[in-house]
């Protein structure tokens, strides 16, 4: 079973997900679909939070990032298309943060509704 498969709790979930998030692309940015599918399936294999963030997910600090750094940090809902609003669980709670900072994250759970 993939990664995302194992996240999503089955690989028909996953061709899903991948499916959906190619569609997206391709009505969004107007991408060819091989091109689309092509730039999912490589976010999906280096866990580009461009390609996979997405509200109910966990994601977990790598442990070559700033340990200043919340160490779990949980979406809630996107705010526009370079930021997200998130929750640490810890002393600083909610908060906007940009996408780019979920490249010192790793995608740990998937709550899917």
């Amino acid at each position: 079973m993939t990664r995302l498969a194992h996240l999503l709790g089955s690989a028909q979930a996953a061709a899903q997900w991948t499916n959906t998030r190619v569609h997206q692309l391709v009505v969004r940015a107007l991408l060819d679909p091989n091109t689309a599918l092509d730039l999912v399936e490589q976010g999906i294999a280096e866990d580009d939070p461009v390609i996979l963030a997405e509200p109910g997910q966990v994601w977990t600090r790598r442990t070559e990032a700033d340990p200043q750094l919340p160490a779990v940090l949980y979406l809630t809902h996107r705010l526009g298309p370079e930021h997200l609003v998130v929750e640490d669980g810890g002393t600083t709670g909610t908060g906007v943060i940009p996408l780019a900072l979920l490249y010192a994250y790793e995608l740990d759970y998937w709550k899917r509704s």
